[in-house]
């Protein structure tokens, strides 16, 4: 996930000093104990019935819409929404979140790309929906903040056929090759880049941070189980940009962090997990007294 406004000196590339073991070095929170992304495991997810349905229908809006398509830097594809607010409901989260950017991460072929794993599955590529708190006065002040921001990943699928729904993003994709270029899209609604079963879709929830510097711990994650195609030819579209060497820009995204033992729910009801609600709610709070500790101290 991207920090709105970054412009400091990182990148994806292991090994180099800006690279994302080093990361910590120059922005501590990196090497905190609540990083994202996680591989989930699936059998080790509690069912918990406080995780109702999201609610997107603001996502269905197309009048009053603006978006800015860019290459930030050579890191990330980032389609930043202004004009009519769209709210994200619903879902177990605390209040209503605001959107305010989506961006993509992807790598070199299909068996790599996205950030979050999923039983020790990569896909090709992953879209973060970010959202901050409605009362809060902007992202710079929410991304800073527990639960300040409130985030919906999306894996995808490879497909033999080209996702149509995507070419009204992808036509725009030819001003944005070099880095720090941007250009703005047509609106359209934002449910066409998505699965189609939003309000019935099941979904993984764990409290993490930003994927890029300053990795600041202040994400509550969601985790679709639904995926969206796109086929090569379209995410060769991505993979053709360029990053800030001019290059070929694949494999953005940050490797697995430890999970640290954290607690990851689900809507899903397959699994044999019978913690109760209150384990739940404690292990929550103690999440909240731990965060607030090291903003003290």
């Amino acid at each position: 996930m991207y920090e709105k406004g970054n412009s400091q000196v990182w990148n994806y590339r292991n090994g180099e000093p800006d690279g994302p073991e080093k990361w910590y070095v120059k922005y501590p929170h990196c090497g905190g104990v609540m990083q994202s992304p996680i591989d989930i495991v699936s059998s080790q997810a509690i069912y918990s019935p406080a995780l109702t349905s999201l609610n997107f229908s603001d996502y269905l809006m197309s009048k009053g819409d603006n978006f800015t398509l860019s290459n930030r830097g050579g890191r990330m594809v980032q389609l930043v929404y202004s004009g009519t607010p769209i709210y994200l409901l619903g879902g177990g989260l605390p209040t209503a979140y605001k959107l305010v950017q989506l961006h993509f991460h992807w790598g070199a072929n299909q068996y790599l790309g996205s950030e979050h794993y999923m039983d020790g599955k990569s896909f090709p590529m992953e879209v973060h929906l970010v959202h901050r708190q409605v009362q809060l006065a902007n992202f710079s002040v929410a991304q800073e903040l527990p639960y300040g921001l409130a985030v919906v990943g999306f894996f995808f699928q490879m497909s033999e056929r080209n996702n149509t729904k995507y070419d009204q993003l992808l036509k725009y994709f030819h001003n944005i090759v070099k880095p720090d270029t941007a250009t703005e899209v047509e609106s359209f609604q934002l449910t066409d880049l998505l699965p189609a079963n939003l309000d019935s879709m099941d979904y993984y929830r764990y409290f993490g941070s930003l994927t890029t510097p300053p990795c600041y711990e202040s994400v509550i994650w969601t985790v679709s189980t639904s995926y969206i195609p796109i086929s090569e030819s379209q995410i060769n579209l991505f993979r053709n940009l360029q990053n800030e060497n001019l290059n070929n820009f694949v494999n953005g995204y940050r490797p697995i962090q430890d999970s640290n033992h954290r607690i990851v729910t689900t809507t899903l009801q397959d699994y044999p997990s019978s913690a109760s609600l209150t384990h739940i709610q404690l292990h929550f709070l103690l999440i909240c007294v731990f965060i607030v500790a090291l903003y003290i101290y």
